[in-house]
């Protein structure tokens, strides 16, 4: 089941003391009204009885789904490329192969929800989207200030990401062959990293620059 907690936050602009539920870990399988409220930014919403003013709030959550098999650590701002935590060890005991991530924002928590919800690898995922950012910086002549993955069909064959692109942000999808992410899945594979299975590990822009540099160094 999920877990919450009653934490009193101070409004920033009246200074009102607030009692607010804080998410500590939400179960998607048994409560997956959360999952949707989550999605939507609804739970790390906070808005002041007293004056209306509204915010955003930061903290530490576990989200886990076992029916799909992995839990993500949503850490704000973490760089750490892993955290062992004996209390969650210990308390997941019977972890056997569910896949354990970190992340640092919201919205990378969002996209890996998506990822394993659609029963893809996110390692392999990392490492396509670099490859397709770097189509689309050829494509474009712009910057990509960032990207997220978007489109999974099986019936077409293919995978895509939304791309920021250029100094206004702008959106763009670029999709590729499904082929792509299964060679991705391949230097992932290959990737000869210490993956703990006693940690949850921050599989990003960072470890796929790395996995691919090594493929690229073993030819």
């Amino acid at each position: 089941m999920s877990n919450t907690e009653m934490k009193k936050i101070s409004c920033p602009k009246c200074n009102h003391d607030n009692e607010v539920k804080i998410f500590k870990t939400v179960n998607a399988t048994t409560d997956p009204q959360f999952r949707e409220k989550l999605l939507a930014g609804q739970l790390f919403n906070f808005c002041c009885e007293n004056c209306g003013y509204e915010a955003t709030l930061r903290y530490p959550m576990l989200y886990n789904d076992m029916k799909n098999r992995f839990m993500v650590y949503y850490i704000p701002e973490i760089e750490r490329e892993r955290i062992s935590d004996e209390s969650l060890e210990a308390e997941y005991s019977e972890l056997g192969d569910v896949t354990r991530r970190i992340v640092g924002s919201f919205n990378e928590l969002k996209e890996k929800i998506h990822i394993f919800e659609s029963g893809l690898d996110d390692r392999a995922i990392e490492i396509a989207k670099i490859a397709l950012n770097d189509v689309v910086t050829k494509r474009t002549g712009e910057s990509v200030t960032g990207g997220y993955f978007s489109k999974y069909s099986v019936e077409e064959g293919s995978i895509g990401f939304t791309f920021f692109v250029g100094e206004n942000n702008e959106h763009l999808v670029q999709t590729t062959r499904i082929e792509i992410y299964e060679k991705s899945v391949e230097i992932a594979n290959g990737y000869d990293i210490d993956q703990s299975s006693r940690s949850f590990l921050l599989i990003n822009r960072d470890w796929a620059r790395n996995a691919l540099y090594k493929y690229k160094n073993s030819k």
